[in-house]
């Protein structure tokens, strides 16, 4: 299967093109995904055959980055006639720490909230849902590990989401069929008051 997927839901855009768990190119894009992916893509792989399918990691994390990541997919995806199928980017965390009991992943969720993903062994255990901040030293105290994308007050570990990663991830962790194709925002959009 060819694939190429996606990371946009950090500052560091990520990008592959495998074929099946094989790595064919690579990359990081400068600016936003709209503006550099085709251009990217274009200069690393010139005449690319079409994808079977495109993932997009749809966080949590950065909204406009994962919709525009999203967009662009769909421009290429209607071009190509395949599928654009959402992946959670904290399966690429977890996949960095496969051995570790309970793996708590954490992040900025705004507004005084922090999104919280939970993994077993590499293994998702309980998926994303949103927290009051002050729940957070709770939270903490059910890991063997946590871990941040985010600069939060008592998380020190820093870990980033990649398209290496989701891409391993395919190995252990199987696309989530009732997942949307859609920033995880988990709670309504505030209306601004009249």
């Amino acid at each position: 299967m060819l694939r190429l997927i996606l990371e946009a839901s950090t500052p560091t855009v990520t990008w592959l093109w495998a074929k099946d768990q094989t790595i064919l190119q690579s990359g990081s894009l400068n600016g936003t995904v709209a503006a550099t992916l085709i251009p990217s893509l274009q200069k690393d792989l010139p005449t690319p055959s079409p994808a079977d399918q495109i993932l997009i990691g749809v966080g949590p994390g950065s909204f406009s980055g994962i919709r525009s990541a999203i967009a662009s997919a769909q421009g290429m995806a209607s071009t190509w006639s395949c599928p654009v199928l959402p992946i959670r980017s904290t399966h690429a965390i977890a996949q960095q720490f496969p051995h570790i009991t309970t793996l708590g992943i954490f992040s900025d969720a705004r507004r005084g909230d922090v999104f919280a993903t939970f993994y077993a062994n590499g293994k998702l255990s309980r998926p994303t849902t949103v927290h009051p901040i002050a729940r957070l030293p709770e939270l903490l105290s059910r890991c063997s590990l946590a871990v941040t994308p985010d600069s939060l007050p008592g998380v020190p570990q820093p870990a980033y989401p990649s398209a290496l990663h989701l891409l391993s991830s395919l190995t252990t962790q199987p696309l989530e069929a009732d997942l949307p194709l859609a920033p995880l925002h988990l709670r309504p959009a505030v209306t601004p008051a009249a």
